[in-house]
């Protein structure tokens, strides 16, 4: 009919003038040549290989990394209009991803520059001998034209690999959508929004204001000691004034820097001289290095007076069912986990000869006795300690230490270091008060008081130590991001590979390792991703949970995946929990590596790390698992045999391993 000859003619006249109709055409040519999965798979490791090389070589020449983030930049803008929607999201995101990722290769020497190239560049052709396909560069090798061919094959590379390895069943050419209030040209521009949330992600973490859960956690709490005459004579100068108080010999004591209410007595406020020796340490050269050293000379670094104050432990005195029980606790001090950029740092500064009481740190872990010039830093709202008794040691004098607050930020996060330094301020002289009011408890509801505080800090402890507050949040956004789109693989991409980056990380990485968090987090993300992979091979198998007959079991797969898990339990009993995690990597554990010489040790090489890739390729054996999700089990096998191969290798920056 015309009506139908009208629509045809419409769609062909849009379809030219696509205006990625050029790679639609191109692509098609790329698929004849990439049609085998272990073809395509090995095409993920290859190309970026030589990609990260190329650009990690470029900024070790040129010292710089503006130059390859800014080529990276026009690179993706430029693919705006010639691809389609989805191809530009992928595309800017991996890019993005080896540009970050080069800023830390750089460091490689350049003879490990020309082996990345090499084996990424060579290794897509061993790719395609190993699969009996020939090579795309071959259909147009004898071409005139060949450089030109070349060069668009180049160009459009990255692209070709994500679209040759999309189901055929997906729209690449037209068909697309646009939101009712973008005009095409917006909508496209909006798939670059990956590369923007890579680039602020990589800048609000490059100097550690932020710490995503796939990063290397560097420990928060800092050390050093105070040695410059002028700060001895000023601890010793608040030392002996104190003294002079008569603190209590049955709870601690506390001494405040400023007046926290109009109503505090004078008594409870250190005196002007007093006052200016405090000043003098908080502002003294030594603390500042630290800070400088942990985190940037352009990061600022404010005193908190209004939290400052003189502290005093009374010699062996421990009072159950009080306030003071807190601080035998562990516990975190301030709830303000959450302002993003800012911290607020608590200081400890020793001013006596104490061997009683140590501050334990288990999330580092490291347990200190600060003595006589010992400075100890820690983030205020997110480092879990506590005060503990070194048995069979008393102290025969008080302990008396200087309580230093600092809100640390980097200059562009002037409105959040602001905001958290009011709020730490606000809530301490608000728990000042509560504590005051239930240290010594003699009514009912003084006693109820005093068991809310160390019920809720028992919690909010127990809530960060096994869990995290900032997995909390990942979690939780990952879970909006499946809301958002209506698929649940953004929440499975999202969390199942989070454990394989920690572990490449934190082993590369290694000073000053976070390494309670490092344990517990990859511990949780592990369990997801494995409960996942479970969850989908159980719903494979029963077809929808609707059939649990045995026949739709693949009894190969499930044995090997039984056996691959139940070899990796064995190695993790062998090696214990700090032993499978690093722990002589990283300084935790005394001991040299490979000491457990018993089977599959000295037999199997990384036995556990095969195991679980035989026990996934387990899953990947069911025939309904692998339709379902195709790219999963090899994802995970991939990332698994890149941490094989660092370990195998001891790939690792050449620093001196330490916990602080």
């Amino acid at each position: 009919t015309h009506a139908q000859q009208t629509a045809a003619a419409t769609t062909k006249e849009n379809f030219i003038s696509c205006p990625f109709v050029d790679f639609v055409g191109l692509s098609a040519k790329f698929r004849q040549f990439h049609s085998n999965p272990i073809n395509i798979g090995l095409h993920f490791v290859t190309s970026p290989l030589a990609i990260l090389a190329v650009l990690s070589l470029v900024n070790k020449v040129t010292r710089t990394t503006f130059i390859t983030m800014l080529a990276m930049v026009i690179y993706c803008v430029s693919l705006v209009d010639k691809l389609p929607p989805q191809l530009i999201a992928l595309t800017s995101l991996f890019m993005a991803g080896l540009s970050v990722a080069s800023n830390y290769t750089m460091s490689l020497g350049y003879l490990t520059h020309v082996a990345m190239f090499v084996f990424g560049y060579f290794g897509q052709d061993l790719a395609h001998i190993s699969t009996g396909e020939k090579t795309f560069q071959s259909s147009y090798q004898q071409n005139n034209d060949f450089w030109s061919l070349l060069a668009e094959h180049t160009y459009y590379l990255l692209p070709l690999v994500f679209d040759s390895a999309m189901p055929d069943h997906m729209d690449r050419a037209s068909g697309y959508k646009t939101a009712g209030w973008m005009s095409e040209t917006a909508y496209r521009i909006y798939h670059l929004m990956p590369l923007v949330i890579v680039l602020v992600m990589n800048f609000v973490s490059k100097d550690g204001a932020m710490c995503f859960p796939w990063q290397f956690y560097r420990t928060r709490l800092l050390t050093c000691k105070l040695t410059e005459t002028q700060d001895v004579e000023d601890l010793a100068m608040i030392r002996a004034w104190a003294m002079k108080k008569c603190p209590s010999s049955a709870t601690s004591t506390h001494w405040w820097h400023t007046k926290p209410h109009a109503d505090t007595p004078d008594d409870k406020v250190i005196p002007q001289e007093i006052r200016d020796a405090f000043n003098r340490i908080s502002g003294c050269g030594t603390i500042r290095k630290m800070f400088t050293d942990r985190f940037s000379t352009g990061w600022k670094i404010e005193v908190l007076n209004g939290m400052n104050e003189v502290y005093v432990s009374a010699p062996s005195a421990f009072n159950k069912n009080t306030s003071d029980e807190v601080f035998y606790t562990q516990h975190l001090d301030g709830p303000y986990y959450y302002v993003p950029f800012a911290s607020c740092f608590r200081m400890i500064i020793g001013m006596d000869k104490n061997l009683e009481l140590s501050t334990s740190f288990p999330m580092v872990p490291k347990c200190v006795a600060a003595q006589k010039g010992d400075v100890l830093a820690f983030d205020f709202h997110r480092e879990v300690h506590y005060i503990v008794k070194n048995e069979g040691v008393k102290n025969d004098d008080f302990r008396i230490v200087l309580k230093v607050h600092y809100c640390i930020y980097p200059s562009w996060a002037l409105p959040f270091g602001k905001l958290m330094g009011w709020l730490s301020t606000r809530y301490n002289k608000a728990f000042r008060a509560l504590f005051l009011a239930t240290i010594l408890p003699n009514s009912i509801f003084a006693k109820l008081l005093a068991f809310n505080v160390v019920f809720w800090t028992k919690v909010v402890y127990m809530i960060e130590m096994y869990f995290g507050y900032a997995n909390i949040v990942y979690i939780a956004l990952a879970g909006a991001l499946w809301y958002a789109v209506g698929d649940y693989r953004a929440f499975l991409i999202t969390t199942s590979f989070i454990h394989y980056l920690r572990y490449i990380n934190t082993y590369y990485h290694r000073e000053g390792v976070a390494y309670g968090d490092f344990k517990r987090d990859v511990v949780i993300y592990k369990s997801l991703a494995l409960g996942q992979l479970v969850f989908l091979y159980a719903h494979a198998v029963t077809q929808g949970f609707t059939d649990f007959s045995a026949a739709a079991v693949d009894q190969v797969g499930l044995g090997m995946i039984i056996g691959g898990y139940a070899l990796s339990m064995y190695c993790t009993s062998l090696l214990g929990v700090d032993g499978t995690y690093f722990g002589i990597e990283l300084g935790i554990i005394p001991k040299q590596k490979n000491y457990v010489q018993r089977f599959p040790y000295g037999v199997i090489p990384h036995p556990m790390i095969l195991a679980q890739c035989v026990a996934m390729l387990g899953f990947h054996k069911h025939d309904g698992f692998r339709q379902s999700m195709p790219w999963l089990v090899p994802a995970h096998v991939a990332l698994y045999l890149v941490h094989m191969v660092q370990e195998h290798f001891d790939i690792h920056a050449q620093r001196k391993v330490k916990t602080a």
